[in-house]
């Protein structure tokens, strides 16, 4: 199913306008009316925001996997239960790279007793370039959480929409959240410094909870 179906899907559940989602979510009519019709693919902001407003399943709204809404995507193999987490894209450890709503691009089974709350509010991405080096290597599986409090992932590895563009690094908040400072390991690269004017079109998507090592 393409992903202006599912978006009609939502208006129709939701009982909403595209005009009065529009206004929901504080974004273009136009903008939508062009993930409707396919001219356009939903970048991560939108998706983000809403399936944070609606608590609308966010893989499904990516991939078109699962429910409309959260619900425990799992499996009992012996005395474990698992949840089937789809691997969403590659997410940059170098310069930001754009991450696109995608078929996903493999999936992995977390055993649920390694997540807390809401399955449904991870992802996970494959790590792609060397600036997390030694701890997060390329290839590597990131298992985010969805977080967008900067202060509560101060001292965190996070994902972080930056200039449209989406990068994992180490956060650094200073200033109450007013400035964050984005440091990668590998001293080959230079840390990204956010001010108050670049952090407001910037977006914290998630927490690095896990990284699953590409053997």
């Amino acid at each position: 199913m393409p992903f202006g179906r599912r978006m009609k899907d939502v208006l129709k559940k939701l009982d909403l306008t595209q005009v009065g989602l529009a206004e929901k979510l504080d974004i273009s009519n136009v903008v939508i009316n062009r993930y409707i019709k396919g001219k356009t693919n939903p970048n991560y902001d939108f998706l983000n925001k809403l399936a944070t407003t609606f608590n609308i399943n966010i893989t499904w709204l990516i991939t078109g996997e699962g429910p409309m809404f959260p619900t425990r995507n799992t499996e009992v193999i012996g005395s474990r239960e698992y949840f089937h987490m789809p691997i969403l894209d590659n997410v940059s450890c170098g310069s930001p790279q754009e991450i696109e709503s995608a078929e996903p691009l493999d999936h992995i089974m977390m055993d649920t007793s390694s997540l807390s709350g809401d399955f449904n509010s991870y992802f996970a991405f494959y790590a792609s370039g060397d600036s997390m080096e030694p701890y997060i290597s390329n290839g590597d599986v990131i298992i985010i959480k969805q977080c967008d409090n900067w202060v509560a992932a101060d001292e965190r590895i996070c994902a972080v929409r930056v200039d449209g563009e989406v990068t994992l690094k180490k956060i650094k908040s200073f200033t109450e959240g007013k400035e964050i400072l984005l440091q990668p390991f590998n001293k080959d690269y230079e840390p990204i410094l956010l001010d108050k004017y670049s952090l407001r079109e910037s977006l914290l998507i998630g927490i690095a909870v896990m990284s699953v090592r590409n053997l």
